[in-house]
């Protein structure tokens, strides 16, 4: 089992109704490349979202991919490699006036973004790219220094983590590699299997997850892993 997980790993590719390039491989095991952050890591403000932790991830999983807005791949023009790329259809501090918000919150299925088949941004993510523009839309990060463990479980700690990273890619009609992340049962396959904690740490001989981004912070790892080695409960 798990090997034929890892191979569907290895052939990831994100189904969408957008005509797809060849399957982006990082070049040595490498993630393509994003801006540094205009400012150095602080300690998280809870009340501030923060472009390479709470933004980023959302673009890279739902929108930088292959045969849409990222790794090589432009369509309409539009590019999310790059913080300048995703500034391009921002207004910052008025997300009602900026391309990408009208975009995700559109009703039509033939404006809407993600496309069908792939699953639409959940009011979570959007609420966070809606108030990441209207705080300033500014290209920061924060390091999580208040990293709790004591009460993890999947609802309220992993699937807030899966959900931001990893949905976007594995859900939909299509999901990358026929391996679908959308409830408790889906996760806990790689979960049980190994493949959940050996590609978000970047092991050896793994594909490092997220595909097209930065790796997860130590908090997020150390909240899966004390998770999967609860036994990866369904609470």
């Amino acid at each position: 089992m798990k090997k034929i997980f890892f191979t569907l790993m290895l052939l990831c590719v994100f189904a969408i109704s957008c005509e797809h390039d060849p399957l982006y491989t990082p070049v040595d095991g490498e993630n393509p490349p994003i801006d540094e952050p205009d400012e150095p890591g602080e300690e998280c403000d809870p009340d501030k979202i923060y472009f390479v932790n709470d933004v980023l991830p959302i673009i890279n999983s739902n929108c930088a991919i292959s045969g849409c807005h990222g790794n090589g791949s432009s369509q309409d023009g539009v590019n999310f490699e790059t913080y300048a790329g995703i500034m391009e259809e921002i207004e910052a501090f008025n997300a009602t006036d900026s391309e990408i918000y009208e975009v995700i919150t559109e009703d039509d299925p033939d404006k809407i973004m993600p496309p069908p088949p792939s699953s639409p941004l959940t009011s979570e993510q959007i609420a966070i790219l809606r108030d990441w523009i209207n705080q300033g839309a500014t290209n920061e990060e924060c390091t999580n220094t208040a990293c709790d463990l004591t009460n993890v479980n999947f609802a309220e700690s992993v699937w807030p983590i899966i959900q931001n990273n990893c949905t976007g890619c594995h859900s939909g009609g299509n999901p990358q590699g026929g391996i679908s992340l959308t409830n408790y049962s889906q996760v806990a396959v790689i979960a049980e299997n190994g493949l959940l904690i050996n590609v978000v740490n970047h092991e050896p001989g793994f594909v490092a997850m997220p595909f097209n981004g930065n790796q997860l912070d130590q908090c997020s790892i150390d909240t899966l892993e004390d998770w999967v080695n609860q036994g990866y409960p369904d609470n």
